[in-house]
This record gives C-alpha cells, sequence and structure tokens, in this order.
C-alpha cells in the first residue's frame, strides 16, 4: 500500500515518456513534407493537452490564490488549499492525463473534488485518532529504509530518461554524463521534481500511510483468518464455479483461455491428450485445404439454390403474355469451373497420409515395441506445447464441447476408448498428429493445495481488513462532528446531482483515491 502510490507515479512519469519517444521517432521516420504535416499534428495535440493541463493547473492556482472554508471535523478546519486535498487531486489529474483521460470533463472534476474533500476529512479524523492514542509513524530505522526505496525509483526514472536522450551502454562518460543533466531537467520541468523534492514527496507519503496503518492496527488488532473461513471461501468459490460452468464448456474455457479467469471446479467429462505433430508438405496441405473450402462452398450454393427453387414452386404463375419484342441476344457467359468432388477431397487427403506413411508405420513399431509415448513426442512431435509442463505430461485439457481445439483434433481425441489408446492418424489444420489418450481429468472441485490455501487466505485478509477499516471509519464519521460550509456543501451537492451514468463513469475513474489510504 504504502509504495502501490508512488510506483504508479513512477509509472506515469515513464508513460509521459513513452509517450514523448514515440512522437519522435514516429516524426523521424517521415519525409519532408509529411514531417511538416505531422509536426503540425503534434503541435495542435500538444496545444490540446497544455490547454487541458493549463485549465487543470488554473482551477488549482485559483484554489491556492484564494483558499476557501470547506468544512470543520471536531472543530478543526478544512480548507480548499489542504494539502492531502489537494495532493490527492492533482495526483489524479496527472495520472489519469499521462493515460489520456479527458481530465477536464465536468464529472471527472466533480468526482475529484468530492474525493479530495472526502479524503480530506477522513485524513484528519485519522490524525485526531492517532494523537488520541498516542499513535506514532514510522521509526528511524523505517525512515532510512523508505528513503533508500525512494532513491532507488528517482535512479530508475532518470536512468530511463538518460537512455531517451542518447545514452547507451557504449557511452562515454562525458556522453553518459549529458545525457543524464538532459534527463534531470527534463523530469524537473515536466514533472516538477529535484531528487531532494521527489524523496520528501515520498517519505511524507509513507509515513501517512504507516500512520494509518499504525492507527488501524491500535483500533482494530490483529486479525487472523481461520483454516475454516478459507475452507468456506474455497467452497463458496467452487459452488460459484459449478453453477457457471457445469453445463457450459464454452463459457469454462472462454474465461479459463482467454479471460485469464482462475477456476476452482472443472466440469465432466475432460481428458488429458498428448500428441505427436508430424508436419507435412505444404503442397500437398494447400491443394487439399483449397478443395475441401470449394467443396464447402458448392454444397452451401447448392443447398442454397434448392431453398429458392423450392420457394419458386410454391408460387402461382400467372399466364405467359404473348410478346413481339425481339428476343434478347444471349449473353457471353465464362465457362464454369469443373466442380469438386468428394472424391477429389479424399483423394488429396490420401495424399497427405501417404506421404508421412512410413513414418507412422516406424512410430508406431516403437511404441507397440514398449518405447513411451513421451518419448516419442520428444523424437519425433513439433508441437512445442508438448515440451513444456504441465502438457508434457498431463497433456491438452479436451472435452466433447471443447471450443479450444482444431475440430480435427477434438474429434480424434475423444474417438479413442480408453486411457492408453494411440489414435489412427488424425489430419488437422496444422498437420498430421497420432494422439495418446493419457489421462481422465478429475471432475469437481480443484484440489485445495496449501499453495492455494495461502493464496485464499491473503485474499480472505484483504477482505476483512477492508471490510473492518470502512466500517472503523465509517464509525469515526458518524460519531464526528462534521460541518461543511456552502462552499463545502457546493461540492456533495453537485456530486449528488449527477445522472447514474455520469457517476458510474466518474466513480471508476477516482475509486481508487480512498482505497489507496486503507
Amino acid at each position: 500500500m504504502m509504495n502501490n502510490t508512488w510506483s504508479r507515479k513512477l509509472a506515469a512519469m515513464l508513460l509521459a515518456g513513452m509517450m514523448l519517444l514515440c512522437s519522435v521517432s514516429a516524426l523521424a521516420e517521415t519525409t519532408e513534407e509529411t514531417a511538416a504535416e505531422a509536426a503540425a499534428e503534434t503541435k495542435e495535440e500538444t496545444t490540446t493537452a497544455e490547454t487541458a493541463e493549463e485549465a487543470a493547473e488554473a482551477a488549482v492556482a485559483e484554489e491556492k490564490a484564494a483558499p476557501v472554508l470547506l468544512a470543520t471535523v471536531n472543530g478543526e478546519e478544512i480548507w480548499s488549499d489542504n494539502k492531502d486535498l489537494t495532493e490527492l487531486t492533482q495526483y489524479y489529474l496527472d495520472y489519469y492525463a499521462a493515460y489520456g483521460y479527458d481530465t477536464t470533463e465536468e464529472s471527472f472534476q466533480t468526482y475529484l473534488k468530492l474525493a479530495g474533500l472526502q479524503w480530506a476529512v477522513e485524513s484528519t479524523l485519522y490524525h485526531q485518532k492517532a494523537e488520541e492514542l498516542g499513535v506514532s509513524g514510522m521509526t528511524e530505522e523505517q525512515r532510512s529504509q523508505i528513503e533508500a526505496d525512494a532513491k532507488a525509483e528517482w535512479d530508475q526514472a532518470i536512468s530511463y530518461y538518460a537512455e531517451q536522450q542518447g545514452k547507451t551502454d557504449t557511452s562515454t562518460e562525458e556522453e553518459a554524463a549529458a545525457a543524464t543533466v538532459a534527463a534531470l531537467a527534463y523530469v524537473e520541468a515536466n514533472f516538477g521534481y529535484t531528487e531532494e523534492s521527489y524523496i520528501n514527496e515520498y517519505v511524507e507519503s509513507s509515513l501517512e500511510t504507516m500512520l494509518r496503518e499504525n492507527v488501524q492496527k491500535a483500533v482494530l488488532g490483529d486479525t487472523t483468518v481461520t483454516d475454516e473461513a478459507v475452507t468456506d471461501y474455497f467452497n463458496e468459490l467452487v459452488e460459484e464455479d459449478r453453477s457457471n460452468y457445469e453445463n457450459n464448456v464454452p463459457m469454462y474455457e472462454y474465461y479459463i483461455n482467454y479471460m485469464g479467469s482462475e477456476s476452482y471446479y472443472v466440469p465432466e467429462g475432460y481428458r488429458g491428450i498428448t500428441h505427436i505433430l508430424l508436419e507435412v508438405d505444404a503442397d500437398l496441405m494447400s491443394n487439399y485445404t483449397k478443395l475441401a473450402a470449394e467443396l464447402e462452398e458448392q454444397q452451401e450454393q447448392e443447398t442454397a439454390d434448392e431453398s429458392t427453387d423450392a420457394a419458386k414452386t410454391e408460387e402461382t404463375a400467372a399466364p405467359a403474355e404473348e410478346t413481339t419484342e425481339a428476343p434478347l441476344e444471349a449473353e457471353t457467359t465464362e465457362e464454369p469451373k469443373e466442380p469438386v468432388t468428394q472424391e477429389m477431397v479424399d483423394a488429396a487427403r490420401q495424399a497427405i497420409l501417404d506421404s508421412v506413411a512410413d513414418q507412422v508405420k516406424e512410430i508406431m513399431a516403437k511404441y507397440e515395441a514398449g518405447t513411451p509415448f513421451a518419448d516419442l513426442i520428444a523424437e519425433y512431435g513439433t508441437d512445442p506445447g508438448m515440451t513444456t509442463e504441465p502438457n508434457k505430461t498431463n497433456g491438452y485439457a479436451v472435452h466433447k464441447d471443447s471450443i479450444l481445439w482444431d475440430p480435427a483434433f477434438t474429434e480424434g481425441a475423444m474417438s479413442l476408448n480408453a486411457v492408453g489408446d494411440v489414435s489412427e492418424p488424425v489430419l488437422g489444420s496444422y498437420g498430421i498428429h497420432i494422439l495418446h489418450y493419457t489421462r481422465d481429468i478429475p471432475a469437481g472441485a480443484v484440489e485445495l493445495t496449501e499453495e492455494l490455501r495461502g493464496k485464499l487466505r491473503e485474499e480472505l485478509q484483504q477482505e476483512q481488513d477492508s471490510a473492518a477499516v470502512s466500517a472503523m471509519v465509517e464509525e469515526w464519521r458518524e460519531k464526528a462532528d462534521i460541518q461543511y460550509t456552502a462552499e463545502g456543501q457546493e461540492i456533495l451537492d453537485a456530486a449528488s446531482a449527477m445522472t447514474d451514468e455520469e457517476s458510474v463513469e466518474a466513480t471508476e475513474a477516482t475509486e481508487e483515491a480512498l482505497a489507496d489510504g486503507n
């Protein structure tokens, strides 16, 4: 938590540098004529960005120039130039601007002001509670470590910008020093930081975070998650996944493989399949693929024609009228292509099988003689996925309803009857497969290993701590005497007046503001 804010601040600085680098590279690659256009375009974009940035800075400057009282918390005043409020506001302005958000948009500004005010109120409550409990922030040892961390992050940022200024591994000492000086100047000009100010602000932010953490410990104590709670949490996750995936293998595979979701339940019917992939002649494969596609297209056209003919026969034809018009001249048409037949496709397929027949025979002879299939994969296989774990041992997870695999691969895998069976050669999109039914994959809940238990314990601990902290702060708010001035109430009212849609969008853009301190 303590390093989270500053890591993202560093990330925002680096992102801005990468944007600058991309812009420079793009200009360098254009001709003189297009370079002028690109320069004009870049100037226009820069002007727009500067205008937005200037508007935001102007708003902040206006508040600083004429601070107004916004609220009192147990008699302690919170002004518009409150340090917690302004730092949070400026940080998120910089952060979201670096990622392309329009930070001048009204709903964003409204919720940013609300978040800043709420953060200032909460910070005041924390400091009052710390004083009441006699809780302090960091020790001298902790301060030394934090200063070292800040220096390391600063050096990382300056090194990055020095590289953008031309510093390389082969630079002379003079060239490297010049690039570093340019990097320091750039960071100060664009981000307002020197090494000293960066480290001081980093330490101050860390001090505030540690003060909050120490207050939380003093009020809530050390909370632990029991083994029983972890097991219950695991069972809830299993039941949730079971209800989602039990009868929907495509959804299961989509979320696990394409969305990166973790699943705690495996649907029934999966088997582990290892295979030997044999590459085939490219011309043979191209010919077969072309013929198969043409045959499929023909069949689809025939089906469409049959539907059209059937529709026409149902219509009542009107009597043909005599005509004295001269007959139209016959249109010249291209000579029809020879239709593709199933026999032609089968012949092309057989040509591929024949091309690897000797190799398949050799493989099967070794397997029948006792050579482990895994050794044959290593000797003959060309699929890199079969060379790494867990696929190398467990095989690919294949289900009759799988969406991950070539249909020919899935059909061949599901045609095997028992663990240990090996298929006849299967022609797929990538070549010839010899499939091995390696194992049945247990259905139901995944194994609750110690590693998984530790991960779930950490998740549960975070949820538990977050809920406890939120409840604690809410209790403080309810008991505190918080009075808003007309200016403070105006901020609250503006946020309340926003539509639900605006509220959701703005909240998504600023919801991390309060979360960082919890």
